[in-house]
């Protein structure tokens, strides 16, 4: 029940943004009573949380199935699959709900700490499991957290620029000045 509940949340707020995000329309998405959904999440908050944690989740999956493809650990070879799991998430709906709800989430102090802890929770996992597959590559540490970190960074602005521009040749050649950039900057250590 809770997971269905966790699904229907999360394709509320997916369909109409963080305002549909209410327990009749949940509850009516899960096909149950309003008191059955209490009963599991007794407050909008408990239901914002679980709408992120069902983003998240959902996007955790795909992104480990991606760290786990079997490649031969090339450096650039290994660093566009990171990018290409990076961009998935960062271009996707999932990324968007939980964005959706993060800015929500921000006006409420209690709601923005346990947002935070959630996405600490299921997404730093995913850039240390990255950390630790570039370690293995031959980065050292610091340097393999440098390059998740900014990669990362890349990502998410250039889906964010996406709401205000259209993508352009520019983005690519960003993309590709820092992929061989982070080349050089292996090669040099």
């Amino acid at each position: 029940m809770r997971s269905r509940l966790a699904a229907a949340a999360y394709a509320t707020v997916e369909e109409g943004g963080l305002g549909a995000l209410r327990i009749r329309n949940v509850a009516a998405a899960a096909g149950v009573s309003q008191g059955a959904l209490l009963h599991h999440f007794p407050d909008k908050k408990s239901l914002t949380l679980i709408a992120i944690e069902q983003a998240l989740t959902l996007a955790r999956e795909d992104s480990v199935a991606l760290l786990q493809v079997k490649i031969d650990d090339k450096p650039d070879v290994l660093l566009r699959l990171m990018l290409d799991e990076f961009r998935q998430f960062f271009f996707s709906g999932r990324f968007w709900v939980a964005m959706g709800i993060t800015l929500e989430a921000n006006k409420d102090d209690e709601l923005r700490a346990a947002v935070r802890a959630k996405v600490a929770e299921l997404r730093t996992p995913i850039y240390e499991a990255w950390a630790d597959r570039l370690k293995r590559a031959g980065w050292t540490s610091d340097a393999a957290m440098v390059t998740v970190r900014s990669a990362a960074t890349l990502l998410s602005g250039s889906a964010i620029r996406r709401i205000w521009a259209d993508s352009d040749d520019i983005g690519a050649r960003v993309k590709e000045d820092w992929l061989r950039d982070q080349l050089a900057r292996r090669q040099a250590t």
